[in-house]
């Protein structure tokens, strides 16, 4: 009886060591997220701020001079942008995959995110969370120019 009550307490601990471990690489991966950690080269005294704005069935992109774009993003390649991510009606999930990029667009709540896309071409941009039943109407382009 010993032994199986040394066995279980062994097993809780080592739970929860292994759930601390990963609880604390989680929260240092997701601040390097939050915080352009992750792109060592990132201007964040430049980047160039866009409102990404999630609406059923639409993006919309406005530019620090005031310019509007729905669904169509245009970015320079090698300069860094600050794209702050909302919506404007339910839960969108901005998503370019070409990249490896999807994030929520959340009612009431703006994610900042730095990008710098360094090849110029033209990529897809979706919404990756059912937000409709015109869902799979929401695709948007963003082009990268040299």
């Amino acid at each position: 009886m010993e032994k199986a009550r040394i066995f279980e307490l062994s097993t809780i601990v080592f739970a929860i060591v292994i759930l601390t471990v990963l609880g604390v690489f989680s929260d240092i991966y997701l601040n390097s997220i939050n915080s352009g950690a992750y792109l060592p080269t990132v201007d964040k005294e430049n980047a160039i701020p866009i409102k990404v704005i999630g609406m059923q069935y639409a993006w919309e992109f406005v530019y620090p001079n005031g310019t509007t774009l729905i669904d169509k993003l245009v970015l320079k390649a090698n300069q860094t942008y600050l794209l702050e991510i909302t919506s404007k009606d339910v839960i969108h999930a901005f998503y370019i995959p070409q990249l490896g990029f999807k994030f929520e667009a959340i009612p009431g709540y703006v994610y900042d995110f730095y990008i710098v896309i360094n090849k110029p071409g033209v990529y897809d941009i979706w919404c990756a969370e059912f937000c409709g039943p015109g869902h799979y109407l929401m695709k948007g382009t963003l082009i990268v120019v040299g």
